[in-house]
This record gives C-alpha cells, structure tokens and sequence, in this order.
C-alpha cells in the first residue's frame, strides 16, 4: 500500500447567517488572556462577524455556511464593508453555534471551505492564493521566526519561534505555546518573502485569533527531518508500538526520542526563555500526516506537558488495530486529560478510515467524550491548502476546551 505522506503543517465552532454589515471590533468581542487553571468562555451570544478581502473585486460575495455533522446549510450574501486598491472587503455575521464551516462564492466560482468559529476573523483571495485575512490588520509576507538549536539525541534540530508584534520580553503578560511540528514547512530562510507551498500562514491565524478573542499565544515551529543522515522524517515522526503493519512502510521508529525530547527538552527551553505559562492548558501540540501521528503519541506519552493536541489526518494506519489497543490500555489519564482534537478526510483522498476507528477506539475504551473530538471532512484530501483552512478549529479547542457544534450533544 503506497503512501505518499506530506509535510505541514497542517477552527471551529460555527454559523447561521444572518445578513449584516462590517461591525466594527469592539472591546466587548475581546477576551483577556486567561490564567493557568481556566480557558476562554464565549461571550457576545452565537454572533459572529466573517470576513472577505477579494481581490478579484467581484460585485457580489456570498458566504456559504454549514454544519458538517448534520449537512444544514445557509447562503448569506456578504455586505461591502471596504475597498482599497487591491481589493474589496465584505463581511457577514453568523451563529457559531450551528454552523462550523463556511465557503464564499464569487464571480460563479467558489473557495475552499474552512473552519469557522471566534477564533477566524477572515479570509482574502489574492495573487498569494487563498489565505488567511484579519480585518483590519496588514498583511505581512515575510512573518519573522527567531531560529533557535538544540541537541536532540545526538543532533541539531532547528527549532524556529514567532511571537507576536507586540509581544514583550520584558513584560509580566503570558502566552500560551503552540508546538508545531514540520515546522520547517512555515519557514523559508533561503526565500523570506516565498512562503513554502506546504505553509500553513501560522502568524496569521494565530493573529486572526489574537484580534478575535484576546486568546495569545507564540508559535515553536520544530523542525522534524531528523538529521537527513542516520534520522529521516519517516523515521523521527513514528513511535515504536511494534513492526508497523502498512504494506511497504519501512521506519527506525524512533518517535519515542522525539516525543522525549519535546517534553523533557524543548518546552522547558520556552518555558524558561519566553513569557508562556508552563501549565498544561496553555501548552498544545498539532502536527500533520505523520506529524498527525506523532503529536497524538506525544499527547499521550505526556499529557501533563501538553494539554491540547490536534493530529491532523494523522497516520494512524501504521500499526493495526491490535498494536493500538495494547499500546493505549497501558495508558491511564485519571489525572491528566489532554484534549484531542482529531481531524480527517474520506479514504483515497485522506486518512480515513484510520481516524474513525481511532475515534471510536478511544471512546469504547473510556475516554471522557468531553476531551475528545472528530471533525470529519467529507471533501478533504492530504495536503497543507486543506490543512490550513481548518488549523483554526485546532486554535477553537485550544483557547476554549470545546468545538461547537461537534460535542453540542455532550451536554444532553
């Protein structure tokens, strides 16, 4: 079985639309950073204002809303809110609380459809492609990354930090931490004003939920192409359950080190050199593909590190179902209870059924449906343009502990 596995580094909550036109930002919309033993609450009501900056400049936009679980949908047309010289913007108001996707239509074409929650301001469509927009805000082609090295079993592993603009050192303010792995995929030293085809615009979305809900936070893009000698990508992003099961899939298997050195390393290092909270709460982990894969081991090998995980189609058809359950019945998370965030696409395309039956797995075997997640993406496939435009539900469960209207039937 021949995989072709990507790099990534690869929001929600959701939306009715009600037509309106561009609100202004308030205060009231903004929340403060929170303190280590709480994560954000909503507020404002179901509300919530979507953007479009379209460089097309098209007469018309409308923005398509969904819910993914039940297939309701809801066509709004967008208001004309601003212009400048290279683009229209056009905005419209939504309920997060059932709808968790949108798309826009314009000019008889439409976008790709994203994740849409308090923690996505925009989108715009420009000569860069389609990414992420804050309103309000410039947009910055060349975001700086601070590149940092460390020893990781035996070698250098380049690690690469973005703080935001107004981020100061010498200030008491936290942040929160968010690991990213791939994440020489963000970062392009050679080129700074090239983005990497596999980027996922991590400053932005990082911005649009700074501007959206107060909720801060710095970016460690962690370089995962082992030494390119003795240590490759297939082999750093594989925890050892076991021979894998995949036909034709060789790995050393050595995500254990990487997961070791994450933990007991890295996150230190942040901890003690930039202003983050050093709860698990405020400390999230997200990868992709094989990244998918190893930030779900590294969630649970160390949930009291990190309390958040997204895996993005990960590769959970490495081992078979076998190697799974011995692994995870040896796991036990009385006192700690990461929350996983599980994102896939339908087989052929993406990583399902792999991600399904892992979801189901971990509820039959106890884990609390509370911490627990699966957005299903009947028209996603393996690669960064998907990846991108859903990373800001991954953001959603971060800042909030909850993805509306996915866990709506937790609640009874």
């Amino acid at each position: 079985m021949k995989r072709i596995l990507s790099v990534i580094l690869a929001g929600m909550m959701t939306i009715t639309a009600f037509a309106a036109c561009c609100a202004e930002q308030t205060d009231e919309k903004k929340e403060s950073a929170v303190s280590p033993d709480s994560a954000l609450t909503e507020v404002n009501g179901d509300l919530h204002t979507l953007y479009f900056r379209d460089g097309n400049k098209s007469d018309k936009v409308a923005a398509i809303f969904l819910n993914s679980l039940t297939g309701e949908s809801e066509e709004v047309e967008m208001v004309k809110c601003g212009e400048d010289s290279d683009a229209y913007t056009f905005s419209c108001e939504g309920n997060v609380k059932k709808y968790n996707v949108a798309y826009f239509n314009y000019d008889d074409k439409k976008t790709k459809s994203f994740a849409f929650n308090r923690c996505v301001s925009g989108w715009q469509k420009s000569s860069d492609g389609f990414t992420p927009y804050t309103q309000g805000a410039e947009t910055d082609d060349s975001p700086h990354y601070e590149q940092i090295t460390l020893d990781c079993n035996g070698y250098d592993k380049k690690i690469y930090v973005w703080t935001p603009e107004k981020y100061d050192a010498d200030s008491d303010e936290k942040y929160a931490a968010i690991y990213v792995l791939d994440g020489q995929s963000e970062v392009n030293f050679q080129n700074p004003e090239s983005r990497p085809d596999e980027c996922l615009y991590l400053p932005e979305q990082v911005r649009s939920m700074m501007a959206e809900t107060g909720y801060k936070a710095i970016v460690v893009a962690v370089s995962t192409y082992g030494d390119m000698t003795t240590c490759m990508r297939d082999d750093e992003l594989v925890p050892d359950l076991g021979e894998p099961t995949a036909e034709g899939f060789t790995s050393k298997r050595v995500g254990g080190d990487l997961a070791r050195f994450m933990a007991e390393t890295l996150v230190p290092y942040i901890q003690q050199h930039y202003n983050v909270y050093t709860d698990a709460l405020h400390t999230a982990v997200t990868g992709a593909s094989l990244g998918g894969l190893e930030t779900f081991y590294i969630t649970i090998e160390y949930p009291e590190v990190f309390g958040t995980a997204g895996a993005l189609s990960p590769s959970f058809w490495t081992y078979d179902e076998a190697a799974w359950k011995s692994y995870l019945s040896k796991k036990d998370f009385a006192d700690h209870t990461p929350f996983i965030y599980l994102y896939t696409g339908p087989a052929g395309g993406d990583t399902d059924p792999y991600v399904t039956e892992m979801y189901d797995r971990m509820k039959d075997m106890g884990y609390p449906a509370d911490k627990l997640v699966l957005h299903f993406n009947e028209n996603g496939g393996h690669h960064a343009k998907y990846w991108r435009g859903y990373f800001a539900e991954f953001l959603s469960v971060m800042a909030f502990q909850r993805v509306d209207p996915l866990q709506q039937e937790i609640d009874g």
